[in-house]
């Protein structure tokens, strides 16, 4: 079995973005980026675990809000400690998201921050 290789590049971030549970919007963290997808951190919620997301992404850097619909590729559960109310353990979630319908628009300007980006890392 070959290694899965990226084919684009990554880079890292501190970025914010939402996940779509229902009516609601669940807060997480951007770990790293590419124009293909992204790594996200968040409290595990039962109710918006899904293998299919609608993301709201705040484009690093540029005052631009994406709406993207992605798949979990991977997801790690760690504990947190604790418990909720109704006795199930408390979980953080490490995920990777592979975007699969984005606007041609959001795609081009996620795109080119990370072109731009990786360009200024390697520069340095």
């Amino acid at each position: 079995m070959e290694p899965r290789r990226r084919h684009a590049p990554r880079i890292p971030t501190e970025g914010l973005c939402s996940l779509a549970a229902g009516r609601v919007l669940v807060p997480a963290s951007m770990l790293d980026v590419s124009w293909l997808g992204l790594r996200l951190e968040l409290p595990f919620e039962r109710t918006a675990a899904s293998r299919t997301i609608q993301l709201e992404i705040e484009v690093p850097g540029l005052d631009e809000i994406m709406w993207a619909t992605g798949h979990v590729t991977f997801a790690r559960l760690t504990p947190m400690g604790g418990v909720h109310a109704d006795g199930q353990p408390r979980l953080w979630c490490s995920a990777g998201v592979q975007i699969d319908l984005a606007a041609a628009r959001d795609r081009r300007l996620m795109r080119d921050f990370v072109l731009d980006a990786n360009t200024r890392a390697l520069a340095s």
